[in-house]
């Protein structure tokens, strides 16, 4: 049977995520000193609840064990395997994942497993499962599904508005005084998954321009694939929910009515902040892109 792998970094809506070839490997979140699985044994909402109180998580890559028995245990039940990975330009997890399967593989040389780097983050990563997802459905193999992984990664869209600096600087992706003065303007910082980083693409001052920024680069970026369901991704629940529905009212002012909001995961949460709205959409119909593959 072929499965789809990914990792805690992929969202998507619940219902793909449960589907019954799809499986999940974990980050790791680490707070107060101790490693947490992401998704297994630490969630969304307990790290926002960490992070109301000033604490500051960090990550790590999926766990080299972790890959290991994961990959032996598909090899023992005959299972081929395409990892569709965070992309390595943030993570190790891609580099690990490949390193553990020619382990694995000196033990099981006749096990199949593609590692494919999506160059994606959250919920652009995400779009591409969804994807690959329906071609299982319909009962593609291990290679076309690596194809059209590879075909699919440069066409899939995410950007994001950071609405609380402080994060940032914490980071170490701004200084303090920036942070500090760009709260106090409530200067926003739009970043864009671009070639597989986290890129601060422009700065806007004001919740209303941040919405409306995002709108720009949904209808820029989407051509005339405008009936397609957009995904919004944002942070704390307790803090977005105006935010969600701002994006939502404005796409739908424009004639992109069909949204699903979906939360950032917990890695990209300790990252970003509490407060923060997102797009992720295709610039291109899927079927057109996978047309030379299927």
């Amino acid at each position: 049977m072929v499965r789809l792998l990914i990792d805690s970094m992929c969202d998507m809506p619940e219902a793909f995520q449960k589907h019954p070839r799809v499986d999940m490997i974990p980050l790791n979140v680490i707070v107060e000193e101790r490693s947490y699985r992401d998704k297994v044994e630490i969630h969304l909402d307990e790290i926002h609840a960490y992070m109301r109180q000033g604490v500051m998580p960090s990550t790590s890559q999926v766990r080299p064990g972790d890959f290991k028995k994961r990959f032996e245990a598909y090899a023992e039940a005959g299972d081929e395997v395409l990892y569709l990975a965070f992309t390595s330009k943030l993570s190790g997890s891609c580099q690990t994942g490949r390193v553990m399967l020619r382990e694995v593989q000196e033990t099981y040389p006749d096990f199949r497993c593609i590692v494919v780097d999506s160059l994606q983050s959250g919920g652009s990563v995400g779009l591409i499962a969804m994807e690959l997802i329906r071609l299982l459905d319909a009962g593609a193999d291990l290679p076309l599904l690596a194809d059209a992984a590879e075909k699919l990664k440069t066409h899939a869209q995410f950007y994001f508005s950071v609405q609380d600096l402080k994060w940032l600087n914490k980071g170490g992706r701004v200084s303090k005084g920036i942070a500090v003065v760009g709260d106090f303007l409530k200067i926003r910082p739009v970043v864009y998954v671009d070639q597989g980083e986290l890129n601060i693409i422009g700065k806007v001052r004001g919740d209303k321009k941040a919405v409306a920024t995002l709108v720009e680069k949904v209808l820029e970026r989407t051509g005339d694939y405008r009936d397609q369901t957009i995904g919004i991704a944002y942070a704390d629940p307790m803090e977005c929910q105006e935010l969600v529905v701002s994006l939502q009212d404005k796409l739908a002012a424009a004639g992109m009515p069909d949204t699903a909001p979906v939360p950032i995961g917990t890695v990209l949460a300790a990252h970003l902040g509490l407060r923060g709205i997102g797009a992720y959409f295709w610039d291109e119909r899927p079927e057109v892109i996978l047309r030379d593959c299927l």
